[in-house]
């Protein structure tokens, strides 16, 4: 039974240090620590979009509202302080907002209805007092939309952490590189691990870039956004509203009629669904019967398949092509409601498309990490794929070590010729060159046997993955 290469990234923090060097084993301590789990929870962010944090945001954003109208004297102080200490979703129970809902079939109203029923008749007066209903859902949004890039973050960085110590272990282990389906030239699966992680290390920017515009999006404009209702303080009012929400100084323009930064929100969240797929379809192929280089981790008592017991069939691969196919669509809901009507607009319900996903991007990314966390990578077996061609995969060594005896086009000819007699006649690549005169008067069969050797890797390609290693700074790899 052939040896198998096991890489189970994240096993433990003292193989870690080994394997990948301090910066990584340090970022990998943060996640080995008690609560790791919760850097990738679906539930972390899934509840954030449930009734009850959901109506908590909305509080905390009528709170805000009535803390910023105090500070410019526009509602008393008394009044904002106990808006502020009544802002707890525990007075606005959800078969009480379930009830008044079905009554008055708005959902500001009803939640207003019932929070009042908590408030003294001066706190009635002045809470959501000069607002409009889509700033406070506008702002929520930012909000959830602010929390969930957080997290998602959270678990970019963690799937960093395992691809650095997969990539560094791995920077020497052999595999054949392919193109168009076809194979080409030997390459490592570090390299392949390395293109990944650049790919994440730009999410995590752009998710940063994104974020900050996300929060300068806190919105108080008023019913067509011209600041109506908020008194001649207004603009002071929202500038104050962003800073008791911690969010930056808002946009000066009224984005309630492009929305552009919630559809670019999805965008991102939906180019990262397709890095995942990309990875897990990648994985997905490395694991069928034919190929055989790497293999998932399953369950014990994982079944197959109902009718054929033989099969060990790919699990979390299939779920995260998936969610690379699901999620863009939903980034597409988003990116349409850019163009919508007038100064305002509410017939594209945005809300449950922005829970939707949110959760499902998360659940993407735990599913990665789960998937490379368990990784089997079988050396031998990329060795002998390598070997399947019988050496035609290192053609272009040959070529080049022609070249220093004869053109290049001259040089390619002669190889190309070598290949085509070998494959007539069924000899290895090896036989044929040394038998064919215009090869061997130029290289001997050690020369030989060093080109096609498939286990020798160039040693910019080695470096080519540490410098990649080396750029995944502790930032990188630490929200």
């Amino acid at each position: 039974m052939r040896s198998m290469n096991v890489m189970k990234a994240g096993a433990n923090s003292r193989r870690l240090k080994t394997a990948c060097g301090p910066l990584v084993a340090a970022a990998f301590a943060l996640y080995a620590a008690p609560g790791s789990a919760a850097s990738c929870s679906i539930s972390g962010v899934s509840e954030l979009f449930e009734y009850e944090a959901r109506t908590q945001t909305i509080l905390e954003v009528e709170a805000a509202m009535a803390r910023a109208q105090a500070l410019e004297g526009y509602i008393p102080a008394e009044v904002a302080s106990e808006i502020t200490r009544q802002a707890r979703v525990a007075l606005v129970p959800q078969d009480r907002f379930d009830e008044e809902y079905a009554r008055v079939r708005h959902r500001m109203v009803a939640l207003l209805n019932v929070w009042r029923e908590s408030l003294s008749d001066s706190a009635d007066r002045y809470v959501h007092y000069g607002a409009t209903t889509v700033d406070i859902y506008g702002t929520a949004a930012m909000l959830q939309a602010d929390r969930t890039i957080e997290r998602l973050d959270r678990c970019l960085a963690r799937n960093l952490v395992i691809m650095s110590e997969m990539a560094r272990t791995h920077n020497r282990t052999a595999m054949i590189g392919r193109t168009l389906g076809q194979h080409a030239q030997p390459i490592t699966f570090g390299k392949k691990v390395s293109t990944w992680i650049d790919e994440y290390r730009r999410h995590r920017q752009r998710l940063a870039e994104l974020r900050g515009r996300v929060r300068k999006s806190a919105i108080l404009k008023g019913a067509v956004g011209n600041y109506s209702g908020l008194g001649p303080k207004a603009i002071a009012i929202e500038q104050s509203f962003a800073r008791e929400l911690g969010f930056d100084p808002p946009y000066a323009a009224d984005w309630n009629g492009t929305r552009d930064v919630i559809a670019e929100y999805g965008l991102v969240l939906g180019l990262i669904a397709k890095s995942n797929q990309r990875i897990g379809q990648e994985i997905f192929l490395l694991q069928s019967t034919d190929i055989g280089e790497v293999r998932e981790e399953l369950p014990p008592g994982t079944v197959g398949s109902s009718s054929m017991p033989h099969k060990r069939n790919p699990r979390l691969p299939e779920r995260v092509i998936h969610s690379g196919r699901t999620i863009p669509r939903l980034a597409e809901v988003l990116s349409d409601d850019v163009v919508n009507f007038y100064e305002r607009d509410n017939t594209s319900r945005l809300s449950p498309v922005i829970a939707d996903i949110s959760i499902e991007s998360m659940r993407a990314l735990r599913t990665l990490a789960q998937l490379l966390e368990g990784l089997e990578v079988d050396a031998e077996r990329m060795r002998a794929n390598i070997a399947a061609t019988r050496g035609f995969a290192m053609s272009q060594r040959v070529a080049f070590a022609l070249s220093d005896h004869m053109p290049r086009a001259d040089a390619e000819a002669l190889v190309k010729a070598v290949i085509a007699r070998a494959l007539e006649t069924d000899r290895s690549f090896a036989v044929a060159l040394a038998d064919d005169p215009d090869v061997s008067r130029h290289l001997d069969a050690q020369a030989i046997s060093e080109l096609l050797d498939g286990d020798r890797i160039e040693q910019p390609a080695i470096e080519q993955v540490e410098r990649t290693l080396g750029e995944v700074a502790p930032g990188d790899q630490t929200p």
